[in-house]
């Protein structure tokens, strides 16, 4: 009971400074994109724009918000990419995921820095924010390309916006209510030695032995 405590007490760098500052250079603008790519998408929504500067700003800003979150996307590649390769454990893990969502972790492979979850939706932000990118570009400039182009690159703007944003309600839902204390590796940098050891056993012997 003693050990488990002072697990609790310790602290362990999950994510350095420019770690961070990636993941809400990236962040930060998507939550823009999203909730006035919503309000433009679905009339349902159209009440996002008037909060969001009105329908002229919010589509202005939505094509600057795309570029720092084009960025963002790019570094966080060059960061994470080589992390995000799945492994034999990430299959296995992912064919019983169903101990994940009941919360019976012990039950399956142990976990390094990523879990497989983590890992494909880092593959669906980079995959995405190429799509985003390329097919925003078409839409900033229209006249640029035949309409058959422009109308292929809404369709697929609007299928990548409804993929990536449906995995980033999984992720932000993961990363505060689903498992508790992952939200403090993102702001502080840091999180529980006990979290890291019952989340990502792997990781934490990997950062022991290194300590």
């Amino acid at each position: 009971m003693e050990e488990v405590k002072n697990l609790e007490e310790i602290e362990v760098e999950r994510f350095s400074a420019f770690d961070r500052f990636v993941h809400w250079l990236t962040a930060i603008p998507f939550v823009y994109l999203f909730l006035s790519g919503l309000g433009m998408y679905s009339p349902k929504f159209a009440w996002l724009l008037p909060l969001l500067g009105g329908k002229e700003f919010s589509a202005w800003l939505h094509k600057w918000a795309g570029v720092v979150f084009a960025v963002g996307v790019f570094l966080m590649f060059l960061r994470w990419a080589k992390d995000f390769v799945l492994d034999s454990d990430d299959i296995r893990w992912l064919s019983n995921v169903k101990h994940y969502i009941k919360g019976e972790e012990e039950k399956l492979p142990e976990v390094g820095k990523y879990n497989a979850g983590q890992k494909i939706f880092g593959w669906m932000v980079f995959l995405g924010g190429a799509l985003f990118l390329i097919t925003g570009i078409v839409m900033w400039f229209p006249e640029s390309f035949s309409a058959k182009i422009v109308r292929l690159s809404i369709l697929l703007h609007s299928l990548a916006f409804i993929l990536v944003g449906a995995g980033f309600i999984v992720h932000v839902y993961m990363g505060t209510v689903g498992v508790p204390g992952s939200l403090s590796g993102i702001i502080t940098g840091k999180v529980s030695a006990l979290w890291a050891m019952h989340h990502h056993p792997k990781w934490f012997r990997q950062i022991m032995r290194r300590q």
